[in-house]
């Protein structure tokens, strides 16, 4: 069984686009319940292919498996609540399982799907979903200023020219910094705004990873970080102006 194709643009298709995201292992029979003529869906392998077309065909939910893997859905989730909470998510499992159920909810998702529920029901509980769902404006997938360069979707940074290798979550941290400028962020903001469900953190480790962050731009292009330490509060992105080639 081959997905439905989808139609591009939220507002201007015909059908709600549903976004599948199942591992490559999923029982085609299950899948089948989505062929219905009241809604369209695509179907993505991986979790990178899921957020690839998230920005490219703009879906009205996301229906996530939590067998899926490169990368696993707990990330995949992570990033697309950084992107918009507007996005109504559905999250399925093979069979029901409490902690993954609190964990996807606690997590952003708003519902959560069994594949071994009475025939006909998760069917009827994503119809029921995509009544409610409204057109969502695509998130924006670059974040730039002067020097600066984040791409989203693939998760690349490049400043003043220089490709700049971050970890996941210093990525999430210089995200944060760069789109709230000039803004004071205390450690308790960031671990709110980066950390995002990571565990192990606290205030004091933030110190620590804004450290990393800078030295990795700083390595990376030759010129100081635009972060700076405001003693007793926090840390503020301030705008770079462009650097000298």
């Amino acid at each position: 069984m081959q997905a439905s194709a989808p139609h591009h643009g939220s507002r201007g298709r015909a059908l709600p686009l549903l976004l599948v995201a199942a591992a490559p292992d999923v029982p085609l029979e299950w899948l089948e319940e989505l062929d219905d003529p009241r809604f369209s869906y695509h179907l993505a392998h991986t979790g990178h292919e899921a957020l690839r077309d998230l920005y490219r065909y703009q879906p009205d939910l996301l229906l996530l498996g939590l067998h899926v893997r490169d990368p696993g859905p707990w990330e995949v989730l992570q990033r697309v609540r950084e992107m918009t909470e507007d996005l109504r998510v559905m999250v399925t499992a093979r069979r029901f399982d409490r902690a993954d159920a609190l964990r996807a909810l606690d997590a952003g998702a708003d519902d959560v799907l069994w594949r071994d529920m009475p025939e006909g029901l998760a069917k009827a509980v994503v119809m029921a979903r995509l009544r409610r769902a409204t057109p969502v404006s695509p998130p924006e997938q670059l974040l730039e200023d002067a020097c600066l360069r984040l791409d989203l979707a693939a998760r690349e940074v490049t400043m003043s020219g220089h490709y700049v290798p971050l970890t996941p979550l210093e990525f999430d941290l210089l995200h944060v910094f760069a789109g709230n400028p000039g803004q004071v962020l205390s450690p308790e903001q960031l671990l709110r705004l980066a950390w995002r469900g990571r565990s192990g953190g606290d205030a004091h480790k933030v110190k620590y990873a804004v450290l990393r962050l800078r030295r990795g731009l700083e390595r990376a292009t030759g010129h100081k970080a635009p972060i700076e330490t405001v003693r007793g509060v926090g840390y503020r992105y301030v705008l770079p102006g462009p650097h000298p080639a």
